[in-house]
């Protein structure tokens, strides 16, 4: 897929004009060549320029789907079929199968009377959509970051999911008010759908073709066999495949585990890791993730794919500044621990982080601690005999 470093820093200052007047399109006659001739991977590359100003994901949006627009004749041209049964390609048909829900509540939407009961069975279901960004976030946003330093840039991407997220959560909760306010929803659904719509519309024009360009087949199979840790949205799951994967299981079946308080095999050690009720997620001293446990109830989506991506990168951009001050505060020895709790699907997290510190105090990463505490805050008295729950 063509690269033209002239066209880019053409085009980099129509977006800066767009970005500082965003209703005035009269530059588009100056780079009109330009703009029937961009790539994907060159939108890539503007919007990453954006994000290395110092402008915020959040901000970007004000302007963004202006840009798609002018740049859509152009990027349709790079829409390929996709390898036939591939993480891409299922998907792809997510985005198909959601798009024929999304039309399947219009005719209702267009009622004069509003039957507020099946609009919420319908717009819950849209929740069932999560799974598709979730897989976006954790599999195929990290693959494609460890190309090249631009695909950075997929944080407002992970800002459009954001948006769309609270427009659902507004929706659902305009309909169950107490006092509806009908002018307030037809407002709020108008947003959800031309987001939604967006993000499907980015994918297939500019996020897949990329993908396609950059990613190897068996970076596909990889993506494809991590999909499966998470749930299939509105499609029915496809067949699992055994996939030859580099393990350390011939590294493994001789390494032991030794220090002055006892020695596990590889085994029990990843049993007693993964045995421990809570969510572990290691970064280094570098900011980089090197390692997650899988317990039986995983509050948090990982992949394998996370493994090396800048810590910064496996946030929401709104919450980036927290991460940061928090490494820098352990960093700079001035704290040891940060703690937050949280009310999510009906249960209350504890989320907590520790500085790992070698012998000599120095600052060697973090560690990512998420527990679901509900049962333990309703605990009360004591319970000195056994009794099977």
């Amino acid at each position: 897929m063509e690269v033209n470093l002239q066209r880019i820093e053409r085009l980099a200052e129509y977006v800066e004009k767009l970005a500082s007047e965003p209703g005035n399109l009269s530059n588009y006659q100056m780079v009109e060549q330009d703009i029937l001739s961009v790539t994907p991977v060159e939108v890539f590359h503007l919007f990453y320029a954006r994000l290395t100003k110092g402008e915020k994901p959040k901000d970007v949006l004000t302007y963004l789907d202006k840009c798609i627009h002018v740049f859509y004749q152009s990027l349709r041209k790079f829409e390929k079929p996709m390898p036939e049964d591939s993480f891409l390609a299922h998907l792809q048909l997510e985005n198909q199968a959601f798009s024929q829900h999304l039309e399947s509540i219009k005719p209702e939407l267009a009622k004069k009377e509003l039957n507020r009961s099946k609009l919420i069975e319908s717009f819950n279901r849209c929740n069932l959509f999560e799974d598709h960004y979730v897989k976006k976030e954790n599999i195929l946003f990290p693959y494609l970051e460890k190309k090249q330093a631009q695909y950075d840039g997929l944080s407002i991407m992970w800002s459009l999911h954001d948006v769309t997220r609270n427009y659902l959560k507004d929706i659902m909760l305009t309909l169950k008010a107490d006092t509806f306010d009908r002018n307030k929803f037809n407002i709020l659904v108008g947003k959800y759908f031309f987001a939604a719509y967006g993000l499907i519309q980015k994918e297939e024009s500019i996020l897949f073709p990329v993908a396609l360009h950059l990613l190897s087949s068996k970076e596909l199979e990889e993506m494809r066999a991590q999909s499966f840790e998470y749930m299939f949205a509105f499609i029915e799951e496809p067949k699992r495949k055994d996939v030859t994967t580099d393990t350390f299981k011939e590294k493994s079946e001789n390494w032991v585990f030794q220090s002055e308080t006892g020695e596990l095999t590889y085994n029990q050690l990843l049993m007693f890791l993964n045995a421990l009720p809570v969510d572990c997620t290691v970064i280094d001293e570098h900011n980089k993730v090197r390692y997650f446990t899988r317990p039986k109830d995983r509050i948090f989506p990982r992949s394998p794919a996370i493994i090396g991506r800048d810590v910064r990168n496996c946030h929401p951009s709104d919450s980036v500044h927290m991460v940061d001050a928090i490494i820098e505060a352990f960093r700079n020895n001035e704290r040891e621990v940060a703690t937050f709790w949280i009310q999510m699907r009906g249960k209350k997290l504890l989320i907590q982080y520790f500085a790992l510190r070698d012998e000599f105090g120095q600052y060697k990463g973090t560690v990512e601690v998420s527990q679901d505490i509900t049962t333990i805050q309703s605990l009360e008295g004591e319970r000195r005999l056994l009794e099977w729950e």
